[in-house]
């Protein structure tokens, strides 16, 4: 069996800015504030199951997700 390293960065946006509360479900990102208006999360993600993680945690806080991109090594 082949093995490989799978963790991808992802940069994430989502409308509006976090506050500290739900910053908190995203510890393993680093957060950025846009002056546009969104929150943009960058960060390690292990696999795609973590990936879908993420994605629910920003659907489980009603936020609205505008962007997710794999970012270049």
């Amino acid at each position: 069996m082949k093995t490989q390293n799978t963790i991808k960065n992802y940069e994430i946006r989502v409308k509006g800015h976090l506050g500290k509360n739900a910053a908190i479900w995203f510890e393993d990102f680093q957060i950025e504030y846009s002056a546009s208006g969104e929150t943009i999360l960058r960060g390690p993600v292990i696999d795609q199951a973590a990936l879908f993680g993420v994605l629910t945690s920003i659907r489980d806080l009603g936020l609205t997700l505008t962007l997710v991109r794999e970012e270049d090594d």
